[in-house]
């Protein structure tokens, strides 16, 4: 485990290290990982985070979604109010994929509820980030360049777009909804935490997670829409050497069933909160 006392000496000897590691566990498919035996295996490891110097006191949300797009704003809007309310300190909201609508549908239905960006969704959610001073990433149907996008968004406590990751690594659910891939990788910088952007599937594709691999991250910031249950422990989060933040979607969507789990891990993998089969938020700090 790495020496947080030497933290930049051990951040890019850990990095270099991972970097080596996908080389030797790249899958079959050209930008598609394999779980290595390491990874399989479980062992637990202990995390230790050193003098804790930073923090990011972070929302992560499990939320039922709506087929109407303006249900879902509205409700947005009332978690985002019942978290500031109870929690005002809270740096960092996550919302999870897609959930300006239902996830899996035609190509007419998510065409239906794309829009742009800048468009009336971001313009209403950036509104409520500057209202309350807070950053808050959410995934919704984007539509660019006559394309469909499944895309995360951050807005910044000023109200402004912070960042726009779409998503590389697609499922058969997103080509069923008739999204298109796009090769980006995005990093932005929250009270001295470096973030990558993730969706879903995103944590599979080699290309992406050398990218943040070599970009030091000390956060994953995903959005998922999925049925699973908690697991023993992260792979993702070891594989990395990063802290993953897990939000989601709950509830049954035209027979599709998702199981409201929501988590955060630390950087060995192990599950520091979590909750599943509700529609709610859990509270954390990150530290460092």
């Amino acid at each position: 485990m790495r020496n947080l006392s030497k933290p930049f000496l051990v951040k890019k000897i850990v990095a270099a290290a991972i970097v080596c590691i996908l080389i030797l566990i790249q899958g079959c498919e050209k930008d598609y990982l394999t779980i290595n035996p390491f990874e399989a295996e479980g062992t637990t490891i202990d995390f230790l985070p050193g003098n804790a110097l930073d923090s990011l006191h972070i929302a992560v949300v499990s939320m039922k979604c709506s087929e109407k797009k303006e249900d879902n704003l509205i409700k947005i809007k009332s978690i985002i109010n019942s978290i500031m309310s109870s929690k005002p300190k809270t740096d960092l909201i996550c919302f999870g994929e897609a959930i300006t609508g239902w996830y899996v549908k035609s190509a007419e239905y998510i065409t239906s509820i794309a829009e742009t960006i800048p468009g009336p969704a971001i313009d209403s959610i950036a509104l409520w980030s500057s209202q309350h001073h807070v950053f808050i990433s959410f995934g919704m149907a984007e539509y660019k360049e006559s394309k469909l996008c499944n895309s995360l968004v951050v807005t910044s406590p000023d109200g402004e777009i912070l960042s726009i990751h779409r998503k590389n690594t697609l499922t058969p659910e997103d080509e069923v909804s008739g999204y298109s891939s796009m090769q980006n990788s995005n990093t932005l910088w929250i009270k001295n935490f470096n973030l990558g952007l993730m969706i879903c599937a995103d944590v599979n594709g080699y290309w992406l997670t050398k990218q943040y691999a070599e970009a030091d991250i000390d956060i994953i910031l995903s959005a998922f829409a999925s049925p699973i249950g908690l697991p023993n422990y992260n792979i993702i989060s070891r594989r990395m050497d990063a802290w993953q933040i897990f939000p989601n979607r709950t509830g049954n969507e035209g027979g599709a069933d998702y199981s409201g789990l929501i988590y955060v891990s630390d950087p060995a993998g192990t599950i520091r909160s979590h909750a599943i089969n509700v529609e709610g938020f859990l509270n954390y700090t990150i530290v460092k």
